[in-house]
């Protein structure tokens, strides 16, 4: 998992507010996270992998009509009134449009991703493309800045997908 911190200061005097509890519960919540993170993974991965014939695509579908669902439902209770007078489709914009095809082809790839290779492969390259976006920010965007933390994940991440990459049980396994 790639955890981002940011330092604060969080008014006069007031160093001691975050508790030593409150800190715990934010590790604990980060440690959960990732460990469903982690199996919803290895879920997914089985889901394509052992399909009982079915093609990459039946699969996708399937498994993208539960959060469909999920979504429109939230979306109906949340923006009711919003829609009734609007419209589902308000202001949309083509690059909204641009953005939703962008997402639509991500979840294609990454569902091809994970049945012809591995669930740590796609974490690999979600690391990475974090890493790239957040490099484009420093250096072209000048919105980010470089520190200390984001050095050590670069160079963890970099590290492992090498280390991962020439493993030579991976080797011995093909």
């Amino acid at each position: 998992a790639v955890v981002s911190t940011q330092s604060g200061h969080y008014g006069r005097g007031d160093t001691d507010s975050l508790s030593d509890s409150n800190k715990v519960t934010g590790l604990l919540c980060i440690l959960f996270a990732c460990l469903t993170s982690g199996f919803a993974g290895v879920f997914f991965e089985m889901m394509l992998k052992n399909t009982g014939g079915q093609s990459v695509w039946i699969r996708n579908t399937q498994l993208a009509l539960c959060s469909c669902v999920v979504a429109f439902t939230n979306l109906l209770l949340t923006e009711q009134t919003f829609i009734a007078t609007n419209g589902l489709f308000h202001d949309f914009q083509p690059v909204v449009y641009a953005i939703i095809l962008s997402q639509a082809y991500g979840g294609l790839l990454i569902g091809m991703v994970v049945k012809y290779a591995d669930n740590i492969l796609k974490v690999f390259a979600t690391s990475i493309s974090i890493i790239l976006s957040s490099l484009i920010g420093i250096f072209y965007f000048k919105e980010l800045t470089f520190t200390a933390s984001f050095g050590l994940g670069l160079a963890l991440v970099v590290t492992s997908t090498v280390l991962y990459s020439t493993s030579p049980a991976k080797k011995k396994a093909e």
